[in-house]
């Protein structure tokens, strides 16, 4: 349906004639007799009836009267939102980041974007890496902030800055008291180690199974705050991104690797088959590569 020739229709009803919906709205009256009849051909049924010189609405008409101010409304609302997608003012934006850079990194960022664009909804998953990935790869998320992702995905990797992994130790372990702790003092000690899908923790394996070493994991948890507590509680060593536990809980230390910089690459992944460009979005990426600076 022509919403124009609805708007013509509803200034005729208003106006009470063809001739002054024509002065109303600067149309020549052919015009306006034209929008009715394609309003009518397109409807399959006739919308005035005549009385003489006078015209009433027919039972199909008064109908369509009654709705026409709603589907109007509708019409420009849908317009209005359409322009601000358009332009960047409101719309959507899915994006997937890890812990610690969500908390730390990411949202005083996400902050001050939400204050320049006040429309617009964000969905942010803050998951694994495995997870990102995925959904960036079947599209369910528009961007990721995450480590390096499986080749096999055929994701592009920007990286953005490197997070610091470092020792969280209960304060009563004889490796806090130590002015420098390697990696090789972890060997069969307890460690508490994040999911098995988190890069951290896949990291941190392939750096004990590199150097030959054993590792005892004895305590998987997903949550970095609740492993804080574990450690906290002495259950065991924790070997976390450092800014997840900065400053450190009363009752542990907080270790730097003495004989290594252990390190994870974070960055940005985008799916090639599916990202797709707005001025929005390229904004905020912008401000990712800016803050990483």
């Amino acid at each position: 349906m022509e919403l124009r020739y609805l708007a013509t229709f509803q200034t005729i009803v208003r106006e009470g004639s063809f001739i002054k919906a024509a002065e109303t709205l600067s149309y020549a009256p052919s015009t306006i007799t034209l929008h009715v009849q394609h309003l009518e051909s397109e409807l399959g049924f006739k919308l005035f009836v005549r009385q003489g010189k006078q015209i009433q609405l027919s039972t199909a008409g008064q109908a369509l009267y009654e709705q026409a101010d709603t589907l109007l409304q509708h019409a420009r609302t849908l317009e209005q939102t359409m322009k601000e997608i358009v332009a960047g003012e409101s719309g959507s934006l899915r994006i997937g980041v890890i812990e610690p850079a969500a908390s730390v990194y990411f949202m005083p960022l996400l902050a001050e974007f939400c204050q320049e664009y006040p429309k617009m909804h964000v969905t942010l998953e803050v998951t694994s890496t495995h997870f990102i990935c995925q959904c960036v790869a079947t599209g369910k998320l528009e961007i990721g902030l995450c480590s390096p992702p499986p080749a096999e995905l055929g994701l592009t990797f920007e990286p953005l800055f490197f997070e610091p992994i470092a020792l969280l130790i209960p304060a009563t372990h004889p490796l806090a008291q130590l002015s420098r702790v390697t990696l090789a003092d972890l060997q069969d000690q307890p460690l508490l180690l994040t999911g098995q899908y988190c890069a951290y923790r896949e990291t941190i394996e392939h750096f004990f199974t590199q150097r030959g070493l054993n590792m005892r994991p004895c305590m998987e948890i997903s949550s970095f705050d609740t492993l804080k507590q574990g450690v906290k509680a002495g259950i065991g060593i924790a070997v976390v991104p450092a800014r997840a536990v900065t400053p450190a809980p009363e009752g542990t230390v907080l270790h730097p690797l003495a004989d290594f910089e252990l390190r994870l690459p974070v960055g940005l992944i985008r799916s090639s088959q599916h990202y797709v460009s707005r001025p929005v979005l390229e904004k905020l990426i912008t401000k990712l590569r800016t803050q990483a600076e």
